[in-house]
């Protein structure tokens, strides 16, 4: 876990399982009222897919309201109200990939940000105001706020995964997000799960795993083919 002197812990490193496979980023974010470490299973089961891969499970300072773990920013309110708390956080967020990267000699084209949750809108908000910092943003049950605007300039790929059954972030947030990136210019997928609610199952590691292979791989090699049916419009 790396800490800045006197103060709470940032991150939780894991190493690279291989030395020779592709060298990559995976900065994680999680929900609200958990922890760098309860992340670490999700983590673990990414990185055994990018060997390479140095992943960084960030962790929120600000108390949850829950009573255990932390909160990214307090999620009490309407969208206007929220957007500034979820830019501040964004901009904590970009400072600790900034560090990171510059530790790891690795830039934004090999960084891909994972969020859950409030994380999965952190995750978001990056992309949008640090296009920079990251090449690919994948979000479980997140919720862009404020929505993409009609004319936003694209950003990075973005991949969102989200549970039909969702009753604590409703699915209709990343429908939304979907539409209006895509008629924006950006590269974005929506896949959601039937049966599914609030949580990550292995299910969805191996459907967002594949759309982040897919992206790295499009300009390679055909594209395998989703195990679930994706959102068309």
């Amino acid at each position: 876990m790396t800490r800045e002197p006197g103060a709470q812990a940032l991150w939780l490193e894991l190493p690279p399982i291989s030395a020779d496979a592709p060298k990559r980023l995976l900065v994680f974010l999680h929900g609200a009222g958990s922890s760098a470490e309860r992340f670490a299973p999700i983590a673990i089961s990414w990185l055994l897919k990018f060997p390479g891969a140095t992943g960084a499970i960030l962790h929120a300072l600000r108390p949850s309201g829950a009573g255990s773990g932390g909160d990214w920013f307090d999620s009490l309110g309407t969208a206007e109200t929220l957007a500034p708390r979820v830019q501040a956080a964004g901009r904590q967020v970009a400072q600790r990939i900034e560090a990171l990267q510059h530790a790891s000699g690795l830039g934004g084209r090999d960084t891909v940000v994972i969020g859950f949750s409030q994380g999965a809108t952190l995750a978001l908000e990056v992309a949008r105001s640090r296009p920079d910092l990251l090449g690919i943003a994948v979000s479980y049950s997140g919720r862009m706020i404020p929505p993409p605007r009609n004319g936003e300039p694209p950003g990075p790929a973005i991949h969102l995964l989200h549970g039909e059954l969702d009753s604590v972030v409703p699915v209709i947030h990343s429908q939304q997000a979907h539409r209006r990136l895509a008629a924006n210019g950006t590269h974005v997928t929506l896949d959601i799960l039937e049966e599914h609610g609030h949580s990550i199952g292995q299910d969805m590691i191996i459907l967002g795993t594949t759309r982040v292979m897919q992206t790295l791989f499009r300009h390679r090699r055909p594209q395998p083919k989703p195990s679930v049916r994706p959102v068309l419009h």
